[in-house]
């Protein structure tokens, strides 16, 4: 069986989006925290888009990432993605993140 290239942190999904976090595994002990870290954004048709984060939070009871994409405000059970168009998300534990979204993932980090 192939060594994972990455572990998911967070995981969050609607019916139009999904927000995961990750941690690479394939990279060596000198990489950035920025090459360890990534916030992917993948929408219905699958396309894979990397998250630029800015910064972290906490307000109202709410855990914040800030994204020059956009801001995700998220407690244990639900999760709000602001853009242009918002999006209530759900989340999900990251052990749950389906096989075809991993595999997906293994293939954006080839």
């Amino acid at each position: 069986m192939d060594t994972p290239r990455f572990q998911t942190l967070f995981y969050f999904s609607s019916k139009d989006i999904n927000i995961i976090e990750i941690k690479r595994l394939d990279l060596p002990s000198t990489a950035t925290k920025s090459e360890i870290f990534h916030w992917l954004l993948i929408d219905r048709d699958q396309s894979v888009q990397k998250l630029t984060f800015v910064s972290t939070g906490e307000e109202n009871g709410f855990q914040t990432r800030e994204f020059k994409e956009g801001k995700l405000r998220f407690n244990k059970a639900n999760g709000f993605y602001d853009t242009d168009t918002p999006h209530s998300l759900k989340c999900l534990s990251p052990n749950d993140l389906p096989d075809a979204l991993a595999s997906l993932l293994e293939n954006y980090l080839t």
